[in-house]
């Protein structure tokens, strides 16, 4: 099964586990390596800004976390 596993927040943030199917891309990749916004996507009627950062390797940007969209 394809998992979207964000961390909650970028300091020293929960892994969070969603079923890939349960995630919609509104807008960005998923695929995108980096630091900053990669994508906007929505869980479970939730809306989130999926935001790039380091894994904790040095120069290694291809972990993420999430943080919702406030209406």
């Amino acid at each position: 099964m394809e998992v979207f596993t964000p961390k909650n927040n970028s300091v020293r943030g929960e892994r969070l586990r969603f079923p890939l199917k349960q995630v919609k891309v509104l807008e960005g990749s998923l695929d995108t390596r980096g630091r900053g916004q990669k994508a906007i996507v929505e869980i479970k009627g939730k809306k989130y800004k999926v935001i790039g950062c380091s894994c904790g390797l040095p120069n290694c940007m291809c972990d993420a976390y999430i943080v919702e969209i406030k209406k």
